[in-house]
């Protein structure tokens, strides 16, 4: 992938993921530090997740739906798992 301008190029699944995380974060009512903290991350760092700008390892994925009482597949998917 190319950047742009000098910041890193988005892959579009980590882009949707981030967007997920963002829109799930909001609809639950956390703050954006409050989740950073929670998943021992800084808020820069979980902006750029959310931004689609850095990757989540599979256990920051799993802590965060845990942090935000949801099921695996909200993050990964935009359909329900069956």
């Amino acid at each position: 992938m190319v950047s742009v301008h000098g910041f890193p190029a988005s892959d579009p699944q980590q882009a949707a993921l981030g967007a997920r995380l963002k829109r799930w974060r909001t609809e639950r009512g956390r703050g954006l530090d409050d989740l950073a903290e929670a998943l021992g991350m800084t808020p820069a760092e979980l902006r750029l997740i959310e931004a689609g700008r850095a990757r989540m390892t599979s256990a920051q994925v799993s802590a965060a739906t845990r942090e935000l009482g949801l099921p695996i597949w909200a993050l990964t998917s935009d359909t329900a798992a069956h």
